[in-house]
């Protein structure tokens, strides 16, 4: 599933910068003991962010004698890893390659000589690094993982657990259990036979064919 990475964190209410190497830590204050918790997105590995649900306001793993006071929801991992698959580096290209043009015109320029493949990797970590200074924050992701209360989730239901996630990140309370809940509505609740009680959830008819169905139990045999 891919996501806008900006939109997410302006509907996230998320206010700092991110960035290769930023690790933010927005607080979710409770009322109640044993109710605080927090949301860690963490871009410390230049391909991917991580998202977690953590019990406590620190961010950090809570000592066993002190995670087991929290409600078993914060207990169990909740994270999301999202893939960047663009971090403004076409906008930097065009930009070095305007400024390029630019010197060329002026008949001060020549060719750029070709960068070295090895140096590949380093130059695109300190672009990066150099964009975060402007303000610059990725722009597209895939989530490729998203797992909630311990439980993998169908990549079907991606949209909907993110959905109510960044929102639930944005309201500064997250209820774990709504998201799980969210991440199953695309299972197939057919409706019951006209003579029993519908449950009001459904989302599939219930096909009832007489002829198909009239010799199920029956079989004949010739003794």
């Amino acid at each position: 599933m891919q996501v806008n990475i900006k939109k997410f964190l302006v509907d996230a209410d998320i206010k700092e910068a991110l960035y290769p190497g930023k690790r933010i830590v927005k607080k979710c204050k409770q009322i109640g003991e044993y109710k605080n918790h927090c949301v860690v997105i963490d871009w410390r590995d230049p391909d991917n962010i991580q998202i977690d649900i953590k019990a406590g306001l620190s961010g950090k793993r809570l000592a066993p004698e002190i995670a087991k006071k929290y409600p078993v929801c914060f207990q169990m991992p909740t994270k999301i890893k999202i893939k960047v698959t663009n971090d403004n580096e076409e906008d930097e290209d065009e930009s070095e390659e305007g400024k390029s043009k630019g010197k060329s015109s002026g008949g001060g320029g020549g060719k750029k000589p070709a960068k070295k493949k090895d140096l590949k990797d380093v130059e695109l970590i300190a672009t990066r690094f150099k964009g975060s200074a402007e303000g610059a924050v990725p722009t597209l992701g895939e989530i490729k993982e998203m797992v909630i209360m311990g439980v993998d989730i169908a990549k079907e239901a991606f949209s909907n657990a993110f959905s109510e996630l960044t929102k639930q990140i944005g309201n500064a309370h997250i209820a774990v259990t709504e998201l799980l809940s969210k991440s199953v509505d695309l299972v197939t609740r057919v409706a019951p036979p006209s003579f029993m009680e519908a449950k009001g959830d459904e989302t599939a008819n219930y096909n009832y064919d007489r002829d198909k169905n009239a010799d199920i139990g029956f079989k004949m045999s010739l003794g």
